[in-house]
């Protein structure tokens, strides 16, 4: 059902980073950004394309190296600016590159350089420790050469992103609280590699970067005023929000599953979690308020949002497999403003099952902090469900 044992739908393309002098080198960049794109895959280039960020441009790039699957170094005639380092700006970030293992290609104008230049060519073009490197003289040059390079890594990274890849069954064992109907929040990056690392996960910092996350104003999945319990099964985190007195009928029951692999799992509770007039009480048994189950897909949206903005600013995950359940509904129906009706429909539905999409959808970065539409979808998908 849903994300059991599927692919993801579509990929993501690789990210190219273009390093070199950006000064007089406009018409070079850009034809280093079109070879990318012919080649299939998505170019970074920090000076055009990123917005102003609250942190150096040294740090800005170096950290965007790191958000990127292909490091590109074009070489022409200027060594152009140097770090505090003592280094070359473009120096630096090959270096980065290389120490993030960062597959690098290199390509070298044949025109006169100045001595940084020379320098940094010849540091390039080592035999022993330098990189593959192609020489152009034109701005076509570089781009033919740079397409013909790139294609044949992508085309090899896109087969094995297209191999068989198993997803445990999100939906075969959901998170019960007794006497109340659960809904269950998917999300998966379509990137199929390492988002956490394993220490990282366990770690007391993680968990309390979790937490902080969930109790931010924006967020609200967690609240202060509930105990809450962290533990560590098998290779994933997993935060329990339940009530203090134990009380099962009622208030903000959250368990939150984060995986090594950027998987994120949350289980919230869509009754018990809203007072309601006097009248409601008859028949809130019965039935699930749409406003309700609306309310939570907004807060898990804002959590999976925010923690991806902390732990990916730069943003290499951009598109994820998305789905939601709703368990234990038992005989309830799900109805707009439930306060206006006198009576309602029962369902025979056994307590144990559990209603999902047919298929996971395809959400990116900007559905995940704008979820007003996945959100009417999901509900719609989920009522219809409810009435089969």
């Amino acid at each position: 059902m849903g994300l059991s044992g599927a692919e993801h739908p579509m990929h993501e393309k690789q990210r190219v980073f273009v390093s070199s002098v950006v000064d007089g080198f406009g018409q070079f960049r850009e034809a280093a950004r079109a070879a990318i794109i012919a080649a299939g895959g998505a170019p970074v280039l920090v000076n055009e394309d990123l917005p102003a960020l609250a942190t150096s441009s040294r740090n800005a790039c170096l950290d965007v190296i790191d958000s990127c699957d292909y490091f590109i170094s074009i070489i022409g005639s200027r060594g152009g600016w140097t770090a505090p380092s003592g280094k070359l700006v473009v120096e630096e970030e090959y270096e980065h590159a290389r120490a993030r293992k960062k597959p690098v290609l290199a390509f070298l104008q044949t025109v006169q350089r100045d001595a940084d230049a020379t320098r940094f060519a010849e540091h390039l073009s080592d035999y022993v420790d330098g990189v593959f490197r192609r020489s152009f003289s034109t701005v076509g040059e570089l781009q033919a050469e740079i397409t013909q390079a790139l294609s044949a890594l992508i085309d090899e990274a896109q087969e094995s992103m297209n191999m068989p890849h198993h997803q445990r069954d999100y939906f075969d064992d959901p998170y019960i609280v007794p006497n109340m109907a659960m809904l269950r929040f998917v999300l998966l990056p379509e990137r199929q590699e390492e988002v956490v690392d394993p220490m990282r996960l366990g770690s007391d910092s993680f968990r309390n970067l979790v937490y902080e996350i969930g109790h931010l104003a924006s967020v609200n999945l967690l609240s202060y005023e509930r105990p809450k319990t962290a533990d560590i099964f098998g290779d994933d985190l997993v935060i329990t929000q339940t009530e203090s007195n134990g009380r099962h009928g009622e208030g903000q029951h959250v368990r939150i599953q984060i995986t090594g692999v950027g998987e994120i799992v949350i289980d919230a509770n869509v009754t018990g979690r809203v007072s309601r007039r006097p009248s409601y009480s008859i028949s809130s048994s019965m039935v699930v308020a749409a406003e309700d189950i609306e309310a939570v897909l907004v807060l898990c949206f804002a959590f999976t949002a925010a923690f991806y903005d902390r732990i990916d600013p730069h943003k290499r995950h951009q598109r994820f497999a998305f789905n939601a359940g709703l368990s234990g509904l038992a005989y309830r129906t799900i109805v707009r403003n439930p306060e206006a009706r006198s009576s309602c429909q029962m369902s025979m539905r056994d307590n144990k099952t559990i209603l999902a999409f047919d298929e996971s959808r395809v959400v990116d970065r900007n559905d995940l902090s704008s979820p007003s539409g996945d959100v009417q979808r999901a509900l719609t998908l989920l009522t219809r469900r409810s009435q089969a």
